[in-house]
C-alpha cells in the first residue's frame, strides 16, 4: 500500500467526513484495511497515493485545488519526512510507521505541518482515534 507522507497523520486521526461523500468513504475503508492488517507494508510517498484517488480536486495526478495548492501539500509531505526522520519511498509496517507518527507528532507539529488545512481544528480538537490505535496495535 502506498500512502502520502501527511496522510500518516490524517489517517490517525479520521472519523468520518471529507471534501466528499465519496472520499470520506475511500479513507474509512483505507483506515479500515490497516486496522484490520496492521502488519501489511506501506510505502511512504511524496505524489498522490490511494487516498488521492477520489479527491475531487486531483487532476492530471496533482491537487488542483488551487494553483500553489499541490506545492503546499509537497512541503507538507516533506515536514513529515523530516520530523520522522524516513526518506521518501521508504517500507514500513502499517503498525510501526503509524506507531511512529502518533509518537512523534503532537499537536504543536501538527498546527505547523498542517496549518491551512481545513480539517486541522477538528483534528487538534479530537486528537487520535483511539480505537485506530487500539486495533493497530491488537492485531499481531
Amino acid at each position: 500500500m502506498e500512502i502520502r507522507a501527511h496522510h500518516l497523520l490524517c489517517i490517525p486521526r479520521f472519523y468520518g467526513g471529507g471534501y466528499t461523500t465519496e472520499f470520506g468513504l475511500n479513507l474509512k475503508k483505507i483506515c479500515m484495511q490497516i486496522r484490520q492488517h496492521p502488519n501489511t507494508s506501506v510505502k511512504v510517498i511524496r505524489e498522490c497515493d490511494t487516498i488521492c484517488e477520489k479527491c475531487p480536486y486531483k487532476r492530471d495526478g496533482v491537487c488542483k485545488k488551487t494553483p500553489k495548492l499541490n506545492k503546499w501539500i509537497l512541503r507538507q509531505d516533506d515536514a513529515v519526512f523530516n520530523k520522522l526522520k524516513i526518506k521518501p519511498n521508504s517500507v514500513h509496517k502499517a503498525k510501526d510507521i503509524f506507531n511512529h507518527s502518533m509518537n512523534t507528532i503532537n499537536s504543536d507539529n501538527l498546527s505547523e505541518i498542517c496549518k491551512g488545512c481545513v480539517f486541522l481544528r477538528n483534528c487538534i480538537k479530537v486528537g487520535v482515534n483511539n480505537s485506530f490505535r487500539k486495533n493497530l496495535n491488537s492485531k499481531k
